[in-house]
């Protein structure tokens, strides 16, 4: 069950980054007003976790892991949101799995988990695969600005599996990870309203953004499903078994991609030639076996 929980989390994500990416690419020119709008929705839906239980009063221990993990919930955001816009939104997910190279090892130095020599091969299956579809040749292996732009991002998202783990350890309690951090996050891009560019570029989408806030209200609760269930799913299993797991997302968005386009005509910023689609198939083959060796 808590596999099955586990898998469901990738499998919203891959959901979210499909409505992102339109968003992203086709509502807001700049990433600063798209993450004000998208961190505004997380107080609408927080309110739901209380349905599956009540959080406590954090301790003092804990309150700057839940500061820095709202950092990172806010600044991922813009080196994702920028390499949406230069390539396609399935490699975009898979380039997630570049920053969990150091999932193992802060997990092993901050934890002290360790993995067995099998999970280590699949960990590294993982994001060899991962790299190679960021490639854009196979004669040099020339990286775009994808690739950099994901580094940070991935990298800042490995350190919050660590951090959330550490603070479950100092809490006990899940749901107290589900609300303080969004709490948070959602206040934090109130601060792009004291910086001239980014409140006039704000002011001036707000229409778009109402034209379109079905969509945005969707993403967000989908957002919410996907944190839940990768949540409850890392308080029961290692950071570097839930990391491996949530590599799973770029299938996930390529199989409802596919499934959008073919049956709703709704397409995305994807590449679908024959050799583009065979070149994902083949290293997202390697990330499932990668997955099954670390699980």
């Amino acid at each position: 069950m808590i596999l099955f929980i586990a898998f469901l989390s990738p499998f919203f994500e891959a959901l979210s980054d499909m409505i992102e990416s339109l968003l992203s690419n086709r509502t807001f020119k700049h990433q600063a007003t798209m993450i004000f709008y998208v961190s505004m929705m997380n107080f609408v839906f927080v309110p739901l976790v209380l349905f599956l239980g009540m959080p406590t009063i954090p301790a003092k221990e804990s309150l700057w892991f839940y500061l820095i993990l709202a950092v990172i919930d806010v600044a991922y955001l813009y080196p994702f949101y920028s390499a949406m816009k230069v390539i396609d939104t399935s490699i975009v997910s898979a380039l997630f799995s570049l920053g969990q190279v150091i999932v193992p090892i802060l997990s092993y130095l901050v934890l002290n988990d360790v993995l067995t020599l099998h999970q280590y091969i699949g960990f590294a299956i993982i994001i060899m695969a991962s790299v190679a579809l960021s490639m854009k040749s196979t004669k040099i292996p020339k990286l775009n600005r994808a690739f950099y732009y994901m580094v940070f991002a991935s990298f800042l998202l490995s350190l919050r599996v660590i951090v959330v783990k550490c603070t479950m350890n100092l809490e006990g309690n899940w749901i107290n990870l589900v609300m303080y951090p969004n709490m948070i996050s959602g206040i934090l891009p109130l601060g792009l309203l004291f910086i001239t560019k980014y409140r006039k570029d704000i002011v001036k989408n707000f229409p778009p953004y109402l034209k379109r806030f079905r969509l945005f209200a969707l993403d967000e609760f989908i957002c919410f499903l996907g944190l839940v269930c990768s949540t409850y799913a890392l308080d029961n299993l290692s950071p570097v078994v839930s990391s491996a797991i949530n590599s799973m997302r770029p299938i996930f968005l390529l199989l409802t991609g596919a499934f959008l386009l073919y049956f709703y005509k709704i397409p995305l910023k994807e590449k679908i030639t024959p050799r583009m689609l065979v070149k994902k198939i083949f290293f997202f083959i390697l990330m499932i076996l990668g997955v099954i060796l670390v699980v």
